[in-house]
């Protein structure tokens, strides 16, 4: 048994929670205003591991690369 459904539907069916609309959100969270070249990273640890000198090296290169052209430097952590 095949069912048709269109993506709105199994959307509704799924997340009937969501009522926000893409236009919401792109309202909500604009574009950031950054200089032309600016690079924006992160650094987000495995929540299943511990943090080692590899993570402290490459949070360090990731800061270094967005602050060089005044761009922005995330920390996420779940």
């Amino acid at each position: 048994m095949r069912i048709n459904m269109d993506n709105q539907k199994l959307a509704e069916l799924l997340f009937p929670e969501v009522v926000n609309t893409p236009e919401y959100y792109e309202e909500k969270f604009p574009y950031r205003k950054l200089p032309n070249k600016a690079e924006v990273t992160r650094m987000a640890p495995s929540p299943t591991g511990f943090i080692h000198l590899g993570n402290l090296y490459s949070a360090l290169a990731d800061e270094r690369i967005a602050h060089r052209n005044g761009g922005v430097f995330y920390l996420r952590i779940e």
